[in-house]
């Protein structure tokens, strides 16, 4: 299943008792629907705030109950305005939404603009003074490749060892407008890891930090040496990838 959310309606995306997460209203609907308890696996968990283009989802449900089209509808009307859902796959038993995930893609907008825009507000960070898009550039170019981005990246008290070594494959700014737009690519990410980068990348536009910095902070593996993260509205999960073979 593939679907779009509005993250400033949630408390992210896990479900979490007591409050409004993107799991718990998605799987409320497709056990309404389905008949029974569904639990859903997702390609990429978003923190409070942050929003999904294109979220891929995988969970179990008897194949005699599931009738793809009728159960998009019924679940769009039930999560309207907020989640919508626009692809539903029967899939092979063992695809696993996150497992057999290739690759996420994240867009982070900043309206660099002197003046705010109360229409952009929910999906994007206002900066309002001018950003070096080519000192940004030069730094994202050194984002790429396999680094350990402990110094970007919030660990789990509960596994303190865990690896934070990351592979990234592409780390790209354009502009559209008064906006400035960042896209990243990675197999995967650890958490807050793309709002800090941002949060540095946007220090560099402002002449806070050199392009080179990048490299030192990397090496640090240092998580107070760089600035806090980006706020979580300008970012959004914008696709899941998938091998061609996957099911």
């Amino acid at each position: 299943m593939t679907l779009a959310y509005d993250g400033s309606q949630f408390h992210g995306f896990a479900q979490n008792e007591g409050v409004a997460t993107v799991a718990g209203v998605l799987s409320e609907a497709l056990s309404r629907v389905l008949g029974a308890e569904v639990d859903i696996v997702c390609a990429g968990r978003t923190d409070r705030g942050v929003h999904a283009r294109a979220q891929v989802v995988s969970f179990d449900a008897p194949a005699r109950r599931v009738d793809p089209p009728r159960l998009m509808r019924a679940v769009n009307r039930m999560c309207a305005p907020h989640i919508a859902v626009s692809q539903v796959s029967v899939v092979a038993d063992d695809f696993n939404a996150r497992h057999c995930c290739s690759g996420r893609v994240y867009r982070y907008r900043i309206l660099n603009s002197a003046t705010p825009d109360p229409l952009a507000a929910a999906q994007s960070w206002h900066v309002e003074h001018g950003l070096d898009l080519r000192a940004m550039r030069a730094a994202a170019d050194l984002l790429v490749g396999d680094h350990d981005f402990s110094s970007f990246c919030r660990r789990n008290p509960s596994k303190p060892d865990q690896s934070m070594i990351r592979t990234v494959r592409r780390a790209v700014w354009w502009t559209e407008g008064d906006f400035a737009v960042f896209e990243i690519e990675a197999r995967s990410f650890c958490h807050q890891m793309v709002r800090s980068l941002v949060a540095l990348l946007v220090s560099v536009g402002s002449g806070r930090h050199e392009p080179k910095a990048v490299v030192e902070l990397i090496a640090a593996r240092d998580r107070g040496a760089v600035p806090s993260p980006a706020p979580p509205q300008g970012l959004v999960l914008w696709s899941a990838l998938y091998d061609a073979d996957t099911p």
